[in-house]
């Protein structure tokens, strides 16, 4: 029988620490969550079959399973010039081999498929083997991975390389993505379900750490409703594991996988899950740190799952209240059951939303757009490209621009900060961005790649409209920090992003207008959004058809805000280069009982008068 899938009787007690701190006091002391989204009644909160029934793996099925994820490891994850991703897939390796009891000898021979020592056999016939055992006919693949779920939580850091390999493992088994979400959502679940209290030595270390670092703010996280809390230094200090009161408990029906029934367990699932939405959404920042003005984790979507996404808007628009500035573009994404939103900088993302909206006001015309849109495809950027009448006033959006280029910078290098005092808790997030928000991630990254301790954090990322770089040397940094993929949507015809850079040298390509190099990086896949974008403020006006394009899960939603996908047409392609058009002289405004007529006028260029 496998050690990942033994049934335990419950171990349920009251320990010593109960009485010095118990969870009634801890509600009181910490801020309050929303029991909808924690309690087993609750849509958010599903109970999945994999979780309440104890599964036993014949051999043949757990060898296979075992060479299957040693492939995938060997394949997808290993990487000769990379330490850190040769002692993921050893340690990952060993976590697997354990939980599915494998001999030694055959552990042993394994270990040199990983190394590269021997060539890899075939996947099939492995995928076969899976598919002949008893419980694959009877419940599918989803219980063989529940049980490799367990095993990766139980060593206390649910690593986003984890779940980057449950994904590949799902996919050659035939498992539906969103089946095994549910998996993870119900493992979540039934741990906030659970009765928490600080452990002794967690209470020692927490304030032996305190002492040290001489830490003098703390944010109060936690949760009432039989979920304690933990204090987080401001600085990135330590984020205190929480033990389970009700150990043998975790799995609903009162069956416990081994390895997850006991208190050491129960600690680092604490940990994984401890910190939560609760830590995340209560990060604010209590002093200014550099130039940085406003920056505070807000909920999006309140639930709960083992992973959780933050988004990133690039600008707020003047007829959004100051409330929903940072939440009405995301209002239908559904990525996962906990998201989070970064509001940072508002007075000036509003000054450049306005900025934006007043320079539009002087491309209005068919005329004025028709040659941008001609510019922007044969990628001109000099300023002689430029209309006049959008020269005249370039300065009223080139200064509020660049301060907010300025503070991106500076806000995606405090994300780092945050992201890797882990105030999300030890599991995997997603980041979402669009326009100066992409800025703000990509920085974020950059950062994050200086630091040997940024593995393992982020699952997946998505750049839409991207204002950085598409410098290859600058994204593979950015790549060795994320686990999944990082997604760059772009649009041709986004004359804004290149009027933005008109200054800029001919050789410096902007990611946002155009593909990043991918040839020597599998993570990158680039988007050619043209076809739903036309202009960089359909970022934020059409953000839900641009999200479901690229893969995002979206939630309901009205006709009015979303077409339908499948009508639409290809990418436009440039019908020939700017200098070849037409020069047509027509009037910007109707001259008085003369209509405007433009029905058959294709291609048109304005000449100054």
């Amino acid at each position: 029988m496998s050690k990942c899938a033994t049934p335990t009787p419950s171990t349920s007690s009251t320990s010593s620490d109960e009485s010095k701190r118990s969870p009634q006091t801890l509600a009181k002391t910490f801020p309050q969550r929303n029991l909808s989204t924690t309690s087993s009644s609750s849509s958010n909160s599903p109970r999945h079959r994999s979780l309440e029934t104890p599964i036993v793996l014949q051999p043949a099925t757990r060898f296979a399973l075992a060479n299957l994820t040693t492939t995938v490891l060997r394949l997808d994850f290993w990487d000769d010039n990379d330490p850190n991703s040769i002692f993921f897939c050893k340690s990952t390796f060993n976590i697997v081999t354990q939980c599915l009891d494998l001999p030694d000898k055959v552990i042993k021979t394994m270990k040199t498929h990983l190394e590269g020592e021997e060539e890899l056999t075939d996947i099939a016939p492995m995928i076969m083997s899976v598919r002949e055992d008893p419980v694959y006919k009877t419940e599918g693949s989803t219980p063989f991975l529940a049980a490799l779920l367990f095993a990766f939580v139980n060593a206390g850091n649910y690593d986003s390389r984890y779940r980057v390999l449950l994904r590949h493992l799902t996919t050659l088994l035939g498992v539906v993505w969103s089946e095994f979400e549910d998996v993870e959502d119900s493992l979540a679940s039934n741990l906030l379900d659970e009765q928490f209290v600080e452990s002794e030595q967690s209470r020692v270390v927490r304030e032996k750490t305190a002492r040290n670092k001489k830490i003098k703010r703390y944010l109060m996280i936690g949760a009432a409703g039989g979920v304690g809390g933990v204090l987080i230094g401001l600085t990135g200090g330590l984020a205190a594991p929480l033990v389970a009161a009700s150990a043998g408990m975790l799995i609903g029906g009162g069956t416990a996988v081994a390895g997850l029934a006991t208190t050491a367990g129960a600690a680092v699932l604490g940990t994984t899950m401890g910190v939560a939405g609760a830590g995340f959404t209560g990060y604010k920042m209590k002093k200014r740190v550099g130039a940085i003005e406003e920056f505070t984790v807000e909920t999006l979507f309140e639930g709960v799952s083992l992973s959780c996404t933050l988004v990133v808007s690039g600008w707020i628009e003047s007829d959004t209240s100051p409330e929903q500035a940072f939440v009405h573009q995301w209002r239908h994404l559904r990525h996962t059951k906990e998201q989070y939103t970064l509001r940072y900088e508002s007075n000036y993302l509003m000054e450049l939303g306005n900025a934006i909206e007043y320079l539009m006001s002087f491309a209005v015309s068919v005329a004025i757009q028709q040659t941008l849109l001609e510019t922007a495809l044969a990628g001109l950027v000099s300023a002689v490209a430029w209309p006049v009448a959008l020269m005249s006033v370039s300065s009223v959006l080139d200064n509020p621009w660049n301060v907010c280029v300025s503070r991106a910078t500076e806000v995606g290098e405090h994300l780092a900060e945050v992201l890797l005092s882990r105030s999300h808790g030890k599991r995997p997030i997603t980041l979402i961005g669009f326009s100066l928000g992409a800025r703000v991630i990509f920085h974020c990254l950059l950062t994050m790649s200086k630091r040997s301790e940024s593995v393992g954090i982020i699952e997946d990322v998505i750049l839409l409209g991207a204002p950085v770089t598409a410098s290859p040397k600058e994204w593979a940094k950015v790549c060795s920090v994320v686990s999944g993929r990082i997604i760059n949507g772009y649009c041709e015809t986004d004359w804004l992003l290149r009027f933005l850079y008109r200054t800029m040298s001919a050789q410096i390509r902007i990611a946002g207008t155009g593909p990043v190099n991918n040839k020597n990086n599998k993570k990158i896949y680039n988007y050619n959004l043209s076809h739903i974008v036309k202009g960089h403020m359909d970022y934020s006006k059409r953000l839900t058809e641009v999200l479901h394009a690229v893969g995002v899960k979206v939630g309901p939603h009205s006709e009015d805000s979303m077409i339908d996908l499948t009508q639409l047409e290809g990418p436009h392609e440039a019908t020939g280069q700017a200098h070849e058009a037409i020069n047509y002289s027509i009037p910007l405004v109707e001259d008085e009982g003369v209509p405007l007529n433009l029905e058959n006028v294709h291609e048109v260029k304005v000449v100054d008068r």
